[in-house]
């Protein structure tokens, strides 16, 4: 049985969009959803701040310090793209793709989830940026 929950990160090459623009390394995605009535991942990407500090004035995203308190699932301040939708087919083997099985802290889970969920109410997600990855086409890509 599949023991994935929400605050845990996965480490996977996807599709980043619809017109098939494909990770070329792992990257570590946040799971932001469980679904098991549909069998669903919902993923958002996490991205290091460093040399990057620009991207934490931007509405799209939003950013999460390493610290206070210490976190285990990520090693240096960073910030979660919340301006697609990331869907992954919910199977067994998904979970080895699974960074560790300790989840963000609450505090800064309950303000990414949050600040998820507002900014896709708020704001269009473009259609190409709208992407469901099959069981088949993860383990593919995580093979290459």
């Amino acid at each position: 049985m599949n023991d994935l929950e929400v605050g845990q990160v996965l480490s996977l090459k996807i599709r980043f969009n619809n017109s098939g623009q494909i990770s070329k390394i792992r990257h570590p995605y946040l799971i932001i959803r469980v679904d098991r009535e549909f069998n669903t991942v919902e993923i958002a990407q996490l991205d290091s701040l460093k040399g990057k500090e620009y991207k934490a004035a931007m509405k799209s995203n939003k950013v999460i310090y390493c610290d206070e308190p210490d976190e285990a699932v990520i090693d240096k301040d960073s910030y979660v793209q919340m301006d697609n939708t990331f869907l992954v087919e919910l199977y067994d083997g998904l979970s080895k793709y699974r960074r560790q099985t300790q989840k963000l802290s609450k505090e800064k889970l309950d303000g990414v989830i949050n600040a998820y969920q507002l900014y896709h109410a708020k704001h269009r997600i473009d259609e190409n940026k709208q992407v469901y990855m099959t069981r088949q086409e993860l383990e593919k890509l995580q093979n290459t």
